[in-house]
């Protein structure tokens, strides 16, 4: 005779399970449309809010970052070294660093406008101040506004009073940046040796130890460090971005506790509403076990089904307008859906579990 405990009554067992769970989900009886669709739209909310918020404060810090917020100059004419100022570049959040000079000799172009634009001689490190990613070698840098003035472009030979002018490269410059030296400008790049007249200083994520380090650029054989002066190139988003702080205290930063607690409500009141049914099916001999295992295939299928619908509108809403990668504000998203969907699984089964036989009269009554 076979034991009940053979592994061939054990599949058995293990299959009716199975067909049970599916028979619930196909018939409706467990109403898996109505859970899978209200945790979706509950827990995509939740994480919408978090996503969006980030897309927020990277919208803010890549504003504060192209307006020259991050760029800091020291001005001391003919006192800075250009060796110190480009040996900056080798710091860790330094994007670039650069010293300029004005020319001795102002070039008028021989073509409209004749004057007005200025001619600036800069180390190599300030393309990655102005974000000038080619043309570092012989040429010259013209502003985004130099440019348009004179219908000139990268490729472009300008006739000057000193010679011709190959332009190498375009850079755009902050409209309401404090200093107009380089807003309407020709750049020409040169040896780092010699003094010149400032040092500009790219620094991303913003650090309070930028300025140490650019006062460092002065020569301190030709002028006085305290003839020197010391600016950020826009204050008009403020002095500094603290981003990992703003980050860490966001409002929404508790949405995957939030998306949590509600799972556990979802999938408890899920399952407390048919708990009838299943002190029925413990009256009926059903073990317990079996039973659970019922109710957690029921509420996988529900949870993966509100995951699933989840993902592309998290996915838009982590990519519409984000001026970085997606990933870090999606991947914020899926731990709020992850963390409510997890928690309905638990919710749902130590309410199965808790459900008892004996109740069966009082769940009658109170159904």
């Amino acid at each position: 005779m076979m034991s009940d405990e053979s592994p061939i009554h054990r599949r058995m067992r293990a299959s009716s399970v199975v067909s049970e769970a599916w028979r619930n989900l196909a018939t409706g009886t467990s109403r898996p449309l109505l859970a899978a669709f209200l945790a979706a739209a509950v827990l995509g909310g939740i994480a919408a809010v978090d996503i969006r918020t980030i897309v927020g404060l990277s919208v803010q810090a890549t504003e504060f970052r192209d307006s020259g917020a991050a760029v800091h100059v020291v001005s001391a004419p003919a006192a800075i070294s250009g060796q110190r100022c480009d040996a900056l570049n080798a710091v860790p959040g330094v994007l670039g660093a650069g010293a300029t000079r004005r020319t001795a000799s102002q070039a008028n172009f021989l073509t409209e406008p004749h004057s007005g634009i200025t001619t600036v001689e800069a180390t190599a490190g300030l393309a990655g101040v102005l974000g000038v990613t080619n043309g570092t070698g012989t040429g010259a840098w013209l502003s985004d506004q130099a440019a348009e003035s004179l219908g000139a472009g990268v490729g472009t030979t300008l006739p000057t009073s000193l010679g011709p002018v190959s332009v190498t490269a375009e850079y755009s410059y902050p409209p309401d940046a404090s200093d107009r030296t380089l807003a309407y400008a020709v750049v020409t790049p040169v040896p780092s040796t010699g003094e010149f007249d400032s040092c500009w200083v790219f620094v991303w994520p913003p650090s309070p130890a930028v300025e140490p380090l650019i006062r460092g650029t002065y020569d301190s054989d030709s002028a006085e460090q305290s003839s020197a002066t010391f600016f950020q190139l826009n204050t008009r988003l403020g002095a500094v971005l603290d981003g990992p702080e703003m980050f860490d205290h966001r409002g929404s930063s508790r949405a995957p506790m939030v998306a949590a607690l509600f799972g556990v409500v979802l999938g408890a009141g899920t399952i407390r509403a048919r708990r009838l049914e299943f002190a029925s099916a413990l009256h009926a001999q059903v073990p317990k076990p079996a039973l659970v295992t019922q109710v957690w295939l029921e509420l996988f299928a529900v949870t993966f089904a509100a995951v699933v619908i989840t993902l592309p509108v998290t996915y838009f809403l982590a990519a519409q307008g984000n001026p970085n990668p997606l990933w870090p504000a999606w991947s914020a998203g899926l731990r709020a859906v992850v963390a409510g969907a997890l928690s309905t699984l638990i919710g749902g089964v130590l309410t199965a579990a808790a459900t008892s036989e004996k109740r069966l009269f009082r769940y009658f009554k109170d159904r």
